[in-house]
């Protein structure tokens, strides 16, 4: 029983990995914005590099996760 456990979790974590592959190649695809595209506030430099392709302030970002 153990191994079905072991090999069910392996599979797990191999699927949630590929997810995340995923979701990373699709948000590198695209340039940063350098302005919010919902409210036109500068986008930090920092934030630019860090999450490639981003298109929201921080702010605008928490909102929209907020809301769901």
């Amino acid at each position: 029983m153990v191994d079905e456990i072991d090999r069910d979790q392996a599979c797990n974590e191999q699927s949630l990995q590929t997810c995340i592959d995923q979701i990373r190649s699709c948000r590198s695809s695209s340039p940063s914005r350098s302005f919010c595209v919902r409210c036109a506030e500068p986008i930090p430099e920092k934030r630019r590099q860090l999450i490639p392709g981003v298109s929201l302030c921080v702010s605008c970002q928490q909102e929209v996760e907020q809301r769901g």
